[in-house]
C-alpha cells in the first residue's frame, strides 16, 4: 500500500495545482518578493511534493526566465546544501560502511571523489540521474564542501534556464512552448529506448 502513496500525492498535488492555477499564478505576481519565493522553492526542493521541474516553470512564467530562474537556482542550491550537510553529518559513517559492501560502488566512489567538481557537475547535468540522491551520495563521500556547491550551482543551470524558459514561452508563446516541449520529449523517449536496448543487448 505504502508504494502507492507518493504517486497518489502527486498526482492531487498536480490536480490541485492545474485546478487553482489562475489563483497560483495570481497569488505569484501579488506576492512576488525575493525572500519569499525563495523560502518556498526552498522548502518545494526538500519537500518535493510537486516536480521541481513544474516549479521551475512557473516561476518562468509569471516572473521571466532569467528571474525565474534565478529563483529557482537559489532555492534548488539552498536545498541542495542543507541536505548535503545532513547527509555528511548523520549518515557518512554509516554510508560508507555500506557503500565498501559493494566493491564496483566503492571504486566509484573512490573514482569520484578523486575528480569530484567533474563528476557533481556532470551528475546535474544528466537528467535521467536522481537529484536528491546526487545531494545525499555527495554527502556520504567525501566529496568538500566548497567543491560540491561550486560544482552542484554550476551544473544546475542549464536544466534550470531551459525549463524557465519553456514556462516564460507558455505565456508569451504557446505555440512555441509546444514546440519545444515536443522536441524535448521526443528526444527524451529516444534516449530512454536506446539506453534500453544497449541495456538489453549487453545482457543478452
Amino acid at each position: 500500500m505504502k508504494k502507492w502513496i507518493t504517486p497518489v500525492v502527486y498526482i492531487l498535488a498536480l490536480y490541485l495545482a492545474f485546478t487553482y492555477r489562475d489563483e497560483i499564478f495570481d497569488w505569484l505576481k501579488t506576492n512576488d518578493s525575493m525572500p519569499l519565493l525563495f523560502v518556498l522553492t526552498t522548502l518545494l526542493a526538500l519537500f518535493p511534493i510537486l516536480p521541481y521541474k513544474a516549479v521551475i516553470g512557473v516561476l518562468g512564467y509569471t516572473c521571466g526566465t532569467l528571474s525565474g530562474a534565478s529563483i529557482a537556482w537559489l532555492g534548488t542550491t539552498a536545498a541542495a546544501v542543507i541536505i548535503y550537510a545532513a547527509a555528511a553529518s548523520v549518515y557518512r559513517e554509516p554510508g560508507r560502511r555500506f557503500l565498501a559492501k559493494f566493491r564496483y560502488i566503492e571504486s566509484f566512489t573512490s573514482a569520484v571523489e578523486r575528480h569530484p567538481f567533474k563528476a557533481i557537475v556532470i551528475a546535474r547535468l544528466m537528467p535521467i540521474v536522481p537529484q536528491m540522491a546526487v545531494n545525499v551520495y555527495a554527502g556520504v563521500a567525501s566529496i568538500p564542501f566548497w567543491i560540491y556547491t561550486a560544482a552542484s550551482g554550476l551544473g544546475k543551470i542549464p536544466a534550470i534556464l531551459i525549463y524557465a524558459y519553456l514556462g516564460n514561452s507558455l505565456a508569451n508563446n504557446p505555440l512555441q512552448f509546444a514546440i519545444i516541449a515536443a522536441i524535448m520529449m521526443a528526444v527524451s523517449v529516444i534516449g530512454f529506448v536506446a539506453y534500453r536496448m544497449k541495456h538489453h543487448k549487453n545482457s543478452i
